[in-house]
């Protein structure tokens, strides 16, 4: 991906505004095969120590679906999923269940420093 675009992307991810992080959250399937392994990578990673400082429901499913864009175009090894083991238990909502339950082992695994 151009890196204008990947930079314009991360700041979106990081903006105030919950709408526009959802919004770039859910860009991530648009784009996720373009993204080189390292731009996937630093995707993933920012993307997992967000999700436990997010507050709205709706930019965390986002977030976590944007995981699962990644994961399935092969994009996820590498990215250190144990940040999502910082998500209040509170604010996992039915929603947001099946995604934690499918990183579970992924997060485990991360958290104590095994390998993929």
């Amino acid at each position: 991906m151009e890196s204008n675009y990947f930079i314009d992307f991360l700041r979106d991810l990081l903006s105030v505004d919950e709408a526009v992080r959802t919004e770039a959250s859910d860009r991530v399937q648009d784009f996720v095969n373009l993204l080189s392994g390292t731009q996937a990578r630093v995707v993933g990673d920012l993307i997992a120590m967000l999700a436990p400082h997010e507050e709205s429901r709706v930019a965390l499913e986002a977030l976590l679906h944007a995981l699962t864009d990644l994961d399935g175009c092969g994009k996820l090894d590498g990215v250190d999923l144990s940040p999502l083991s910082g998500i209040p238990e509170s604010v996992i909502h039915v929603e947001h269940r099946e995604y934690m339950e499918e990183f579970a082992p992924r997060i485990a695994r991360a958290s104590n420093g095994t390998a993929e």
